[in-house]
């Protein structure tokens, strides 16, 4: 995504309600997630999805009526920013959800601000102390949430807590990559990425899973095409609406109400148990964000492409 770099005036009620919105499509999804990937495959639940979404997006791009034209060396940037930033990612989050409840991999997404900057070391920026602490914390929200002995006996709670860990991780070496394909804009990025993404999401449901053997009920037909279209699709587009008109620092209060907005949803729609547990996890890796990206006096947007749902 292109970076911005201007001073903006306080958001206004329009850049709340898109704020809202954005969150809500995104702490959603890991609901829907969770409904489809009980009769569709997690692979082949993400190659639907991502198929779908892509068609939407390209076909917004169509009616830009601007030349598609592409090198090579762009075809091999977006076939690694596809991979990395939505097919990976969402197969793991996929795989995640068939393991534990959905608020639990919505708030180990949360981590991806973290990763990120423990990431920067590779350019040779150094995390702040201030940041090393909110990491530390963070990490400790995440074995507060799974709990201990989840890891030492190594069951469907470790293989969710690493699958979502990985889908972190990916996605947070993404935004490196995302570098590569900036000087496409916003739209085309999302539509090219997600092509690409198609294009590896089905491979691997081949692979991985073969093919369907029969279709899903109606009431999982309908998680996959909101999956696709309010999840992905739609939450793309409020995406290029929100950082324009209101920056980097302001869009990402979306960390804080995504893994909310899943515990809330998963709780009522899912039965999901609102555990002590669960609630102080939560609240300790969101006290973990705060402590690492708060930063004092006027924000200055520069934005990077928020954790995928």
């Amino acid at each position: 995504m292109n970076e911005i770099s201007v001073t903006r005036t306080a958001p206004g009620l329009t850049e709340y309600a898109l704020l809202l919105a954005l969150g809500l499509t995104w702490g959603t999804s890991y609901l829907f997630t969770k409904v489809a990937v009980g009769e569709v495959a997690p692979f082949t639940l993400v190659a639907v999805r991502t198929v779908m979404a892509a068609g939407l997006l390209m076909a917004l791009v169509g009616l830009q009526h601007r030349s598609l034209k592409l090198s090579l060396r762009d075809l091999a940037a977006f076939a690694l920013v596809g991979l990395v930033s939505n097919a990976l990612p969402l197969s793991l989050i996929s795989l995640s959800a068939s393991y534990v409840d959905s608020s639990v991999v919505a708030t180990s997404m949360a981590l991806v601000p973290l990763i990120t900057m423990c990431l920067t070391m590779l350019n040779g920026e150094y995390p702040t102390r201030r940041a090393v602490l909110g990491i530390v914390i963070g990490l400790a929200g995440i074995g507060i949430l799974f709990g201990p002995s989840a890891f030492l006996s190594f069951g469907d709670s470790a293989k969710g807590a690493l699958c979502a860990l990985g889908a972190s991780v990916v996605f947070s070496c993404s935004l490196i990559a995302m570098g590569l394909v900036r000087h496409h804009g916003s739209m085309r990025v999302a539509a090219f990425s997600l092509v690409a993404a198609a294009f590896w999401s089905v491979l691997m449901a081949l692979v991985f899973e073969g093919v369907p053997s029969a279709l899903p009920s109606h009431t999982v037909m309908g998680a996959v095409v909101v999956l696709a279209v309010l999840n992905t699709a739609c939450a793309s587009l409020l995406l290029f609406a929100l950082v324009p008109r209101a920056g980097a620092s302001f869009t990402s209060i979306n960390n804080y109400l995504v893994p909310v907005i899943a515990l809330v949803c998963g709780a009522i729609f899912l039965g999901e148990a609102l555990t002590l547990q669960k609630i102080c996890g939560v609240a300790v890796v969101l006290v973990g964000i705060a402590v690492s990206t708060f930063r004092r006096g006027p924000a200055i947007a520069q934005q990077r492409t928020p954790p995928p749902a």
